[in-house]
Formats: structure tokens, sequence, C-alpha cells
């Protein structure tokens, strides 16, 4: 085996063995796509077969922006069959925003964690190393503070200044753990999220961290939102462009759909969305669909813009002062 090797088993081992609980017998769907990285696929399989179950690789195409939540109705269909799944897509976000997954979520007859858009060096590295178990005890503590609040306001001296009041009701633990029908996570993981009140979300926020799709921008975008959308982009810059065009031709992707906040210490800043939304003390908003989360804004595109060195306030409560997340005891 090489070194590479050895670490995507040992992560493949801590998913299938700790995190999913997958048991003998169960059926595990891995969906991958042209561009997904299927070491990943391959070690999660042999983790499975260890453990006595089932696994099925179902590979659909790759996707474009504008069907970026789309799955294929043969996997839709062999979802229906499934007790796992893990997402695997390289080019969209299908296996964790597809209605048809929200659905079987929510009848409590699957359990996943999503993967999609990681490569190796996430599925090996930085985040993927934390201690799940602390983590998850850290991320329930954060949602019962979430939950007791009713607005969310996101400052920072890059000029982000945004509130809104938020979903209580329907906070999101992300802490790896899906071992439980009806559980959903990540991995890497670590975060604590919801939905800003639709058409609620006003103000400003500046992405100076990556994004999905845009990448880190070669100057700090600011987005200006009103009654819950984007009204404009201000920046020069190719990522800003590019930004534009997808809120701009993609139904609903000016929604602000979620507010999140990160808690994995081990992540790095690598550049990627997918890694450092989950750090600790970082902040991400996403725009377009907001289904996951308890929502009625349905998009093919959901975005999350990760922000540095901010500070929440949750009510009058302090959560993060300049990317630090402050003690969450009473």
């Amino acid at each position: 085996m090489t070194p590479l090797s050895i670490e995507a088993d040992r992560s493949a081992h801590l998913i299938i063995g700790e995190l999913l609980n997958l048991r003998p017998g169960e059926n595990l769907a891995i969906i991958c796509d042209n561009h997904s990285a299927f070491e990943m696929a391959y070690a999660l399989a042999a983790q499975a077969q260890i453990r006595g179950a089932e696994y099925t690789i179902l590979h659909q195409p790759s996707r474009e922006p504008t069907r970026k939540n789309e799955l294929t109705a043969v996997v839709e269909a062999a979802l229906e069959k499934a007790d796992a799944m893990i997402g695997l897509t390289a080019t969209g976000g299908g296996p964790s925003y597809s209605s048809v997954v929200k659905r079987l979520l929510d009848e409590k007859r699957l359990r996943v964690i999503s993967m999609v858009m990681r490569d190796m060096e996430i599925f090996t590295k930085g985040g993927a190393l934390a201690n799940y178990a602390e983590l998850l005890e850290e991320g329930k503590q954060l949602a019962k503070i979430w939950q007791g609040a009713r607005t969310m306001r996101i400052t920072s001296e890059a000029g982000t200044d945004i509130s809104s009041p938020i979903a209580n009701d329907y906070v999101i633990v992300e802490c790896g753990y899906a071992n439980e029908p009806g559980m959903e996570a990540a991995f890497s993981d670590g975060e604590v999220s919801s939905r800003p009140i639709e058409g609620k979300a006003e103000g400003v926020f500046v992405i100076d961290g990556p994004g999905t799709i845009i990448g880190t921008p070669s100057a700090p975008i600011s987005v200006t939102v009103e009654n819950g959308r984007v009204k404009d982009i201000c920046c020069d810059s190719p990522e800003a462009t590019q930004l534009m065009r997808i809120v701009q031709s993609v139904k609903n992707a000016d929604n602000i759909a979620e507010f999140g906040i990160g808690l994995n210490p081990a992540c790095i800043r690598n550049g990627r969305f997918q890694e450092e939304k989950k750090a600790r003390g970082l902040v991400h908003i996403a725009l377009g669909d907001n289904i996951f989360y308890g929502g009625t804004t349905q998009s093919m595109a959901h975005m999350d813009m990760v922000l540095y060195n901010t500070t929440v306030h949750l009510d009058d409560r302090t959560i993060v002062q300049n990317g630090n997340l402050l003690s969450l005891d009473s």
C-alpha cells in the first residue's frame, strides 16, 4: 500500500465504522460523477464489505452550474432501497440537496454523509483528523444556544454587516455523525447552521474567503442584500463576474439560504471552501437552495461563501469575535 492509500483507508474506516456506523446486511449507496476521486469510493466500499454490508457505486454525469443539485432518475430510484448514502460527486451537490434525499431523511429511511466537491486532500488531511466525538458535543452546545435565539447579526472590519431573523426551529448540527436514520453529516465536518427566515435578511456581506464555484476571489466581493435576496454584487474581478452570472441565470440563486459557523480546529486555510467553511470561527453564508434547511426556496444552486474575521451575535450574545469562537459555556 502507498502512504496515500493508508491515509484513505484510515478515513474510510472512521467514516464507515464510527460516523456512519454501517451494519452487516445494510445497503450503502456511493454516488459519484465523472470527476470524482474514485480512490475514495473504493476505500469506502472496501470498509463496507469488511463490515458485512452491501455497497453499490452509482456513477452519474458531471453537472454544469445550472444543474448542480440534480441526481439522475436512476440514482433517485436506487436511493429508495438504500439504508445509507455517501455523496462523492465532484461537480455538484445533488446527494446533499436533492429533494428526494431530503424526503428520505425526513421519513427517517436514510442516513447520509456528504463528501461532494471534495478530493483526496480533504479526505485525508486537515479537518479529517479532528476528534469527532468532541466536535459533536460542541456542536450540540452551540445548537442549543442557537435554538434559543431569534436573530443573527454578522459583521466584519472588511465591511460585512448583515442581519436576519433565523429559523431557530431547524438548527442543523453537522459534526461528522450520521449513525441513525434521518441523520446527515459531511466529511470532513464541523459546523452548525440554519437558514435566515426567507425574505428577511438585510445588509451587506463581503466574501474574502473561498466560495463554491468561484474559488478564492482575487479581491473581496461585496454583496448587497435586500428582502432576503441579492440586490447587487460589487467588485471588478473575474470571480465577481462569475458569481453575478450565476445569480442572474439560475433561478433562486439570489436567495440567502444559510448562515453557518465552523467548529473544526483541525481544518486548514487551503483556499478550498469545503475545508475552510468548517474551520473553527470561520463563517459562511450560502446562496440558493434552502430546502435542506427546512425552507421552501428550491434552486439548482447552493453556494457557500466563506467570510474571514467576522463577529457573530445571536441576539445579544457574541458567539464569534474577529474570527475567534468564544466559550460556549453558560
